[in-house]
């Protein structure tokens, strides 16, 4: 299958990167510059550089541009959605404790999500993410036809999604996320250490290959007081920030 343009840029920009050709801290070229290297319009090279930003790799400055921000060589935490920014300041700090891994059987929302038959057994992964101390993040992973073995045995996973395309072989292309508040209930106080009721926020994630056919369904709660959640859109080549 003939690779779509903005998929030519990102595999050449991303191969680049990932080699040290541009280092971090380097500038990209323009996207005037661009569109002579590739010989292609703007549409496609914005595509390729919004999705090297949503991969973490890099940021887009307001008159500066496009800089180099990640190579997956300085440190363990690839692009988190709209917590990247919190990652990349603290992780260092940061611990991860996987609490169950089990094969269940598939709830409604999961079934749904991931286009499955109903109480299709798939392979269920709870961990917390722990913040100097303070548990912050309860996450609850779903996937198919993984080698649940591999995930018992792997000890701490500081980055679920790196080990599930490097170790468990899924093919992640694609990310839609849906986000709610909600109040903590019995379960997310014991795991979380706040009281019921407190402020929290839900966000679930679906995960396509690129085939467009949903391989992981994530459904994640934060302690958003002091990991606010952040994303950078793009609009006439500038950055905003909401």
């Amino acid at each position: 299958m003939k690779q779509t343009l903005n998929l030519q840029v990102f595999d050449d920009l991303f191969n680049k990167i990932k080699t040290n050709y541009y280092a971090l801290g380097d500038k990209l070229p323009t996207e005037s510059e661009m569109q002579k290297i590739y010989g292609v319009s703007r549409a496609p090279i914005r595509q390729a550089l919004g999705r090297l930003q949503s991969e973490g790799l890099i940021e887009r400055r307001p008159g500066i541009g496009s800089v180099v921000v990640n190579n997956g060589l300085s440190g363990p935490w690839p692009s988190m959605g709209g917590f990247s920014s919190n990652f990349s300041k603290r992780w260092n700090q940061l611990s991860c404790k996987t609490i169950d891994a089990s094969k269940v059987i598939a709830e409604e929302d999961v079934t749904k999500s991931l286009e499955l038959e109903a109480e299709t057994p798939i392979v269920k992964v709870k961990r917390i993410r722990i913040d100097n101390n303070v548990p912050t993040f309860l996450l609850i992973h779903h996937y198919v036809d993984v080698d649940i073995e591999k995930i018992k045995n792997a000890g701490e996973i500081l980055h679920m999604r790196q080990f599930a395309s490097e170790v468990l072989g899924v093919d992640f292309a694609y990310v839609t996320e849906e986000i709610a508040a909600v109040q903590a209930d019995e379960q997310l106080s014991y795991y979380l250490e706040v009281e019921k009721g407190f402020p929290l926020l839900q966000i679930k994630r679906v995960s396509f290959d690129s085939d467009y056919k949903p391989v992981e369904y994530v459904k994640y709660y934060v302690r958003s007081d002091d990991w606010p959640y952040k994303i950078m859109y793009s609009k006439d080549g500038g950055d905003l920030e909401i």
